[in-house]
């Protein structure tokens, strides 16, 4: 995927904001960091789940485990 199309300090601000550190690594839920990406960068329009690959991509890079912890639609609107 290409993740050029984002700001890539928006990207690494919202992973490390989000990272858990514990004594057995660092961990970074998705929703989190998916979150914190949409408040730094204003963009409310990105489908969570190409966010998400972008966030994972730049979170492994840093050596960071991903948990994939959104919900698929949870941000639709019910018809």
């Amino acid at each position: 995927m290409d993740n050029s199309k984002f700001d890539r300090a928006d990207l690494l601000s919202a992973v490390n904001a989000c990272v858990n550190i514990a004594h057995e690594g660092s961990l970074l839920f998705t929703s989190k960091a998916i979150g914190k990406f949409r408040m730094l960068s204003g963009d409310f329009v990105t489908p969570d789940e190409e966010l998400a690959i972008a966030i994972m991509d730049t979170a492994i890079a840093l050596g960071y485990v991903v948990m994939f912890d959104e919900i698929p639609g949870a941000n639709s609107v019910a018809p």
